[in-house]
């Protein structure tokens, strides 16, 4: 039987199987990305006919990590994959600046998710999804905050930015399931 952990149970987990030297936070990551991918498959592999196409928006901690290595596995299988990174005033460290290095090495290109200009970030995600095209929707993978996010996101324009593109990227998605007759569980 699986047994759900808190953030702390797991952030203890974690540090317990890197100091005794049994898995690296690298191998954490590339496990995590895998399992989404797996899990997202497995749940709905229609995703995988036709046009595959996926926005992962990451943050600048592990779980931005996590969201290169989802988006390097599903560029890998031949989904086009548009990801948005918003690094919060600060670059990527530690293992979630290799897993972008790994990214940007596999071709893959970061453009800056500035969610104070939610217009033209939308913008950009409408065009990549290609929304007047009929075919299947655009699976959008958020990657932004993980469970070390202890602190309020911050100034208002953020949360108003994430709460608008929230809402717009689930309009986004329905509208394209509809035109394109899908319907996901």
């Amino acid at each position: 039987m699986a047994r759900i952990l808190s953030s702390v149970q797991m952030r203890a987990v974690e540090a317990a199987a890197i100091a005794e030297g049994s898995v690296t936070g690298l191998e954490l990551m590339e496990r995590a990305g895998a399992g989404v991918v797996a899990a997202m498959l497995e749940h709905w592999p229609e995703l995988e006919a036709g046009q595959k196409k996926a926005i992962v928006l990451c943050g600048p901690g592990n779980n931005g990590g996590d969201g290169f290595v989802i988006a390097r596995l599903l560029a890998a299988r031949g989904w086009a994959v548009d990801l948005s990174h918003h690094d919060g005033g600060r670059p990527c460290t530690g293992d979630a600046q290799v897993m972008q290095t790994r990214w940007r090495e596999a071709g893959g290109e970061v453009w800056p998710l500035v969610l104070s200009d939610q217009w033209a970030t939308l913008e950009r995600l409408r065009a990549f999804a290609g929304k007047r095209q009929r075919g299947r929707p655009v699976v959008v993978i958020d990657a932004l905050f993980g469970i070390g996010l202890t602190r309020p996101i911050g100034a208002a324009h953020y949360d108003e930015g994430l709460a608008f593109l929230s809402v717009e990227l689930d309009d986004l998605w329905l509208e394209q399931t509809q035109e394109a007759g899908f319907c996901g569980a």
